[in-house]
This record gives C-alpha cells, structure tokens and sequence, in this order.
C-alpha cells in the first residue's frame, strides 16, 4: 500500500513501525483514504495556513474540511496555531510531495477568484496588514494547487515571499520563494529561475549568511547573462546588486564598488527604480565607509527619495538608519536620534524588523546617540515629530511631492498624438510593463464601459486558444497592476473589471470627450477645446490588435465632425 509514492505499513508490518519514520507511518495507516490524500496535498503550504485555505484546496472532495483538520490535529499530524494550521515538518518530507501537482486550467469562475485574491493580498500588502496578506494569498496559492496551474502559482508564492520578507520573517520568505524556483525549474524559466535565485541570494544576504548570498546571486547572473531577452538585464542587475552588497560586508570596497555600480547602470537602463534605490543605498554605505560622509548622505538621501516613492517602507526605516550614521559621523547627534525615532515608528507600523546584517551598524548607532545626549533630550527628539515629518525635512524641498505620490499617486495616460504613462512627474518606461500587452489592457480599460473578461480577451488575444488566453489575461493583469505599483487601480466587480478612477488619473480622451460633451453649453469655447486636447491620433504608431484601430478612427471622425462644427460657428457673423 502507498501514499503518494511512499510506502505505508499494514497492521502485519509491525516490527516497520520503528522510529518517528515508523510511528509517523502507523498515523498516516490508521487515516481514512479522504483524510491520507487531503494531508499529502497540505504540503503545498510552506508555512501557516487558514480553514478558508484548506476548504480552496480540497474543493469538492472534502465537503468537511473543519472536521478533517480536526482529525489530522488529534493524529499530531496537523499542528493547531490558534485560528491557523501548521504542517509537520517530518509530514511534509514523508510525503515529499510537488508544490502544484499537474492538472487543468484555472476555469472562468475560479480566475476571476485568484484574480480578487491576488487584489486583496497586494491591498492588504501595501497597508502593512502583512498576517491578513498571507491568509489571502495562501488561499490563492491553494486555489493554484488545486488546478495545477504553475503559472499563477508561482506569481503568489513570489508575493507571499516578499510579504514575509518585508516583516523579516526570513525563513518564511526562504521556503515560499524556494518553491518558486522549484517551480521555475519545472517549467525550464531561466529568467524566473534567476528571478528566484535573486530574492534567495537577497533573503541570505539580509540573514548575513554571505557566503550563501554569494553562490546563490553569482548562479543568477549566469542564468541572467546567457539569455537574450530585455528583462534579463533586470535580473543581471538584481544579481550584481546581491554580489556587490555582500563585497561590501566583506570589506572588499573595490569590487562592491565595481558590483553596485554596475548594478546600477544596468538598472537604470531598464528604469528598474527599486533596483537604483536599493543600489544607491549600498553605494552610500560604501561612501560612509570610505568616510566620504558627503557622498554618502546624497546618495543615501537619493535612495530614501525613490523607495519612499515607491512606498517601500521596509527599506525607507533602513534607509533612514543609515543616515543616522552619517548624521553621527558629522558630529549631528540630535539629527540623528530624529532619523532613529522616525526609523522604529516605520517599522512599529509596518511591523518589520531590522534585518540582522544591519543591526551591528543600528545598535552602534543607537548607543553613540544615547551617550552623546542626556536622556530627557534624547526621549524628546525621539518623539518629538511624526516620521513623515522626519522625512520630508531629510528631503528638504522635495518632500512634499514625494508624499503626494506616496498616499495618492497620480496618474497620467496620454493616448492622443503619443502613448505614454507617467506616475506623478515619472514616465513609466518599456521594462516597467515588461512586455506589451500590460499597456495595451490599460487603454482597452480606459477606453471601454462593458469590460467582461470575455470581451478583454477578444480584443487582445483575438488568434489565441482559449488555453494560452487562460493564462496570458491573468499574467498580463498583473504585470499592469505592478507596473502602477498600486492593486486598486484595476477592480473587478459584477463580471467586470474596471479602472478605478477615483484614485486620481488624468487620461487625455477623458478630457477630449469630456469638452465634446459640454459643447451643448457653450460649442464655440468646448469644441475649441476639444480640438486642442486631440494631439493626434489615438496611440498613433503604437502595435496592438484591432480594436486599437477602431478606436482610432471612431476618436478621430469625432476630432473632424468638432473642427467642421467649430469651422461653422465661426464664420458665422
């Protein structure tokens, strides 16, 4: 008799049941066949996991999932973690089952689910509801498994990865994106497997595990430099980021030097602005290291001014730390007890701790801090502004744009004359889309009403199975929804999905349409308008299906009947 392809003892082998092998494998006999196969199958989570995440797995098959946890938790198999679940460790490596298992697309009703998932995980996410985060997404990764559907589940173990990595839950982070890469093997990705290998070299580096951080990051550069493709370069510089971060932990200055330079150049060309972020910080350490602390405070002010754009929060109370050194270095301890005080309120809020390979450096800094001002001074300047308020001081004349984007960034889609996507006074360039189709959605969602799944995929996958269409409108949707860098610009509601325009964008056709409307009021003053909003034609030499091409020329006799009307009114006496 086996499970899953490992062999289980009958009442008559009783002289196998030695060993937690051995009485781990007497358990697993006495289960009923449902509750064996519901157990092999929850080793698809790599950590916790929810009821509600249990019941997406099983689906049908288990009509009573509350009544078999109970079951596999009085067997000791199971581990209850108050209202969540835990698996094992000896049960996961008993069963040594795949992540996803193969199996059939997602159907129509279950995508448009992991889609809601996928929206509520990157909402709560942002938020810094990271424990609520991971329920959602682990529901979604179960909904995946279910199916067999790789893709996808790839894309929510790279999200529960990063969720876990934000709160320095470091082994958490480990498991989900080894999972990936297991995946991205399977699948034979090299830029997701170099992908993967990036936030392992990235997680290992931030444990202080160097010597792992660097194997790890020098096979991804390898992976990342033998591929053709554009986005490869991102992955190169993900890579030389990791190798150049653990050169300067080592003291080897000249080559962390060369790594993060070229880190970032390489990320600048690719417009990856986490990447320059991320590169720029290591740079000013460098600097401050070399004690250049001029260097180093506009460099580290520069990273603090792209991921506090960015709303990396994580990374914008490591930032600030760092700057506190330099504060210090210059003989500032009252400033630098303000970068600390604003530094720990970030992390209160978003509930992430200082990763340990800067630790040494924070507590070093906290102690001179402490020791250089009397206490009662000290717990004034620590408290005495909101870190917000901290920030934009450090930021001096650009602090107040850099926050407007950060709780509301606007949004502004040209399509008339030229296409093009700015977030705030930023152009979103070729690789922050990835690839094509994720712009090509976002004008389809701005320009239509009735946007049902159905009627998006006709339009932009007009030659494709219903297979490869399954899987590109979902992969395109997220692309997108990363590349705005916020989840709810894009809902889905009533089986349909809709661009939220409440959060603030300025879209050209809007306004052109909008001048056409209220021509009624006053024609001559609205149609001049109009006619100086259209620029030229709709996406004009942008690639794309053939809805583009109406909407063009739909956009287009509606500019020509506006410059004969307004012809009319004018030579009118």
């Amino acid at each position: 008799m086996t499970v899953t392809g490992q062999p289980v003892a009958t009442g008559g082998d009783r002289h196998r049941v030695t060993g937690v092998r051995g009485v781990l494998t007497a358990a697993v006999v006495r289960l009923s066949p449902a509750d064996r196969q519901l157990l092999s199958r929850l080793t698809v989570f790599p950590g916790l996991f929810t009821i509600r995440a249990v019941r997406e797995l099983a689906g049908a098959g288990c009509p009573d999932p509350t009544a078999a946890m109970a079951r596999l938790t009085g067997a000791a198999l199971v581990v209850r973690c108050r209202t969540r679940f835990r698996l094992l460790r000896v049960v996961r490596e008993y069963f040594a089952s795949e992540t996803v298992a193969a199996g059939l697309p997602l159907p129509a009703p279950d995508r448009a689910r992991l889609d809601h998932l996928l929206t509520l995980g990157d909402t709560a996410r942002l938020s810094g509801a990271h424990e609520q985060a991971a329920d959602v997404l682990t529901e979604a990764l179960a909904l995946c498994a279910r199916h067999g559907d790789t893709r996808n589940a790839g894309i929510v173990l790279e999200a529960l990865g990063d969720a876990a990595l934000e709160l320095g839950d470091y082994p958490a982070a480990y498991a989900r994106h080894t999972q990936s890469r297991r995946l991205a093997m399977r699948l034979a990705d090299p830029l997701w497997t170099a992908e993967s290998l990036n936030q392992l070299g990235l997680i290992s580096w931030l444990r202080g595990d160097f010597r792992a951080a660097r194997m790890v990051c020098a096979g991804a550069e390898a992976l990342a430099k033998a591929q053709p493709e554009p986005r490869a370069k991102r992955a190169r510089a993900r890579a030389l980021l990791g190798l150049g971060a653990v050169a300067l932990h080592r003291g080897e200055h000249g080559s962390a030097h060369e790594l993060l330079s070229r880190s970032f150049a390489e990320a600048d060309q690719t417009a990856w602005r986490d990447g320059k972020a991320w590169a720029l910080s290591q740079l000013g350490l460098l600097a401050l290291h070399e004690a250049d602390t001029t260097a180093a405070r506009r460099l580290l002010r520069t990273s603090l001014r792209n991921h506090h754009a960015l709303n990396a929060r994580w990374r914008v109370a490591s930032v600030l730390e760092a700057l506190a050194s330099v504060a210090l270095a210059t003989r500032e301890p009252e400033h630098a007890i303000r970068l600390l005080g604003a530094a720990a309120e970030l992390r209160m809020l978003t509930g992430a701790r200082v990763p340990p390979v800067e630790r040494p450096a924070r507590e070093r800094a906290l102690a001179s801090a402490r020791a250089t001002v009397p206490r009662p001074r000290f717990a004034q300047l620590w408290s005495g502004g909101t870190a917000g308020e901290v920030i934009r001081a450090e930021l001096d004349e650009h602090a107040v744009h850099a926050v407007t984007r950060v709780v509301d960034p606007p949004l502004r889609v040209f399509a008339l004359g030229r296409a093009e996507v700015c977030l705030g006074t930023e152009p979103l360039l070729a690789a922050d889309w990835t690839f094509a189709k994720p712009r090509e959605l976002l004008y389809f969602l701005l320009t239509e009403t009735d946007c049902t799944k159905e009627r998006i995929t006709r339009a932009l996958w007009p030659g494709s199975t219903a297979a490869q269409v399954r899987n590109n409108f979902h992969t395109t949707l997220h692309h997108l929804r990363r590349a705005l860098r916020q989840p709810g610009w894009v809902t889905y509601a009533d089986g349909r999905y809709r661009f939220n325009r409440e959060l603030g964008c300025d879209f050209d056709v809007d306004r052109f349409r909008a001048a056409l409307r209220d021509a009624d009021l006053a024609p001559a003053k609205w149609l001049s308008t109009a006619v100086e909003a259209y620029e030229g034609d709709f996406l004009e030499g942008l690639p794309g299906e053939h809805w583009i091409t109406e909407r063009r020329t739909a956009l287009r006799q509606e500019y020509e009947r506006a410059v004969r009307t307004l012809e009319v009114l004018r030579r009118r006496p």
